[in-house]
């Protein structure tokens, strides 16, 4: 795999993490404020959730992307440009 195809896929796997993550994050605290029975375990199981599934990706990223660290770094910066994005549509 060439070091841009590699770029390219890893940023957009970072993006895709990061709408997992505050996609998931904005459901969570939708459902925790209109109707939830205990939203203090609904918000802790969520971050524990969420955190683990982006931890996950990340790993994969670099195990399945011959354990290039500049990988990551793409990656990363996919994260946080998923972040900008989605906080710039909700703000």
């Amino acid at each position: 795999m060439t070091t841009l195809t590699g770029s390219v896929l890893a940023f957009g796997a970072g993006g895709g993490l990061s709408l997992l993550y505050f996609g998931g994050l904005w459901l969570t605290v939708q459902r925790a404020v209109d109707d939830a029975t205990r939203p203090t375990l609904l918000l802790l199981g969520s971050f524990v959730g969420r955190t683990a599934l982006v931890l996950l990706g990340f790993y994969l990223v670099i195990v399945l992307m011959d354990d290039q660290w500049t990988l990551l770094v793409a990656s990363l910066l996919g994260f946080i440009a998923g972040r900008t994005i989605l906080v710039g549509l909700h703000s």
